[in-house]
């Protein structure tokens, strides 16, 4: 059974780097639900202006892209999930998939790092409004999200305001 680990945190905190760096050092796939969602072509015209694809339409489109993981491989899920719908889901789903929860990593960041840090990306999806409409999702649907995996003693929180190494190293020691 192949480890799965969840990268959580706000937008822009740095998960589809950090992903990409796990997936590197553990030889496993790393799928960023925002990545996945702006390459479909449906879910693409949803999160343009900030606002969030519908749970069942990114439960789709990250079923689908596990599916497609070799068994042996590591599954690193950034973005995702961030309602209780994905994590019902998730429970319904996974084992069918052979893909249990292995850990769970919440990247924190202030309000403040993320304006700049969006600031500098300028994506259609990173505008002020479009920025703050994303932190108010995540307040109201993610943050209970991250209080299950806190309650569970599966969370492991590191600050995510260093450098990408910084925050590398600090995310290598979490799961060491």
């Amino acid at each position: 059974m192949a480890k799965l680990i969840i990268l959580m945190g706000p937008t822009g905190a740095g998960k589809s780097v950090q992903g990409d760096f796990l997936a590197q050092e553990l030889d496993g796939v790393h799928l960023s639900s925002g990545n996945l969602l702006r390459q479909d072509p449906e879910a693409a015209k949803m999160i343009t202006n900030g606002k969030l694809a519908p749970a069942h339409e990114v439960e789709r489109i990250i079923g689908e892209a596990i599916k497609q993981v070799p068994a042996e491989k590591a599954v690193i899920l950034d973005g995702f999930p961030r309602t209780q719908s994905n994590l019902d889901w998730m429970d319904r789903e996974l084992p069918k998939l052979n893909r249990p929860v292995t850990d769970v990593i919440l990247l924190e960041l202030d309000a403040a790092t993320i304006l700049d840090r969006l600031g500098a990306r300028a994506r259609l999806d990173d505008t002020p409004e479009a920025v703050q409409m994303k932190l108010d999702e995540y307040d109201r649907n993610t943050q209970p999200v991250v209080e299950h995996y806190a309650n569970s003693g599966m969370i492991k929180r590191i600050d995510g305001r260093g450098t990408m190494d910084e925050v590398r190293e600090l995310v290598r020691v979490a799961l060491s």
